[in-house]
């Protein structure tokens, strides 16, 4: 009997080890980035995607998407149908505050295209502006469990 209570002992301590290692590497996950694509080069078909923002219009007030657990990268795909350059800005939610991941633009009647990585389970934010507060063109955004 006193050789089952050790054992089982050494094996509580071990799982509970475990658990904490595993707590601990969640934590330590590493915040969105983001990056400017060239949509000449070939696309890479994911093993499982999906549409989060379907060719959704532009609008003063911005777009935003919560992107699925699981599904750790993000491409944007963003229009311009207008004269003048589109500033894009795209940000995640940080307990409740907006941390900026890119600032870039799109030139008159552009694409853009960005991929985010480390993405699963944050909120994020599409914002834009230009110099005579019009805003006009479409954004979709696609979900992925590989990189893109």
């Amino acid at each position: 009997m006193k050789r089952f209570k050790r054992s089982f002992f050494i094996f509580a301590v071990v799982v509970a080890l475990m658990s904490l290692s595993s707590v601990s590497a969640v934590a330590d996950s590493p915040p969105p980035s983001a990056t400017v694509v060239d949509s000449s080069l070939p696309e890479i078909i994911p093993f499982t995607d999906f549409l989060v923002i379907d060719n959704a219009n532009l609008n003063n007030g911005g777009n935003s998407w919560s992107q699925p657990s699981g599904y750790d990268y993000a491409r944007l795909y963003i229009s311009n149908s207008q004269s003048p350059t589109l500033n894009v800005y795209l940000s995640y939610d940080l307990n409740g505050s907006k941390q900026n991941i890119y600032t870039g633009t799109v030139s008159a009647n552009g694409t853009l295209t960005i991929n985010v990585t480390h993405a699963s389970g944050h909120v994020f934010y599409v914002d834009y502006n230009t110099a005579d507060g019009t805003v006009s063109g479409k954004i979709s955004v696609r979900a992925s469990d590989v990189p893109l």
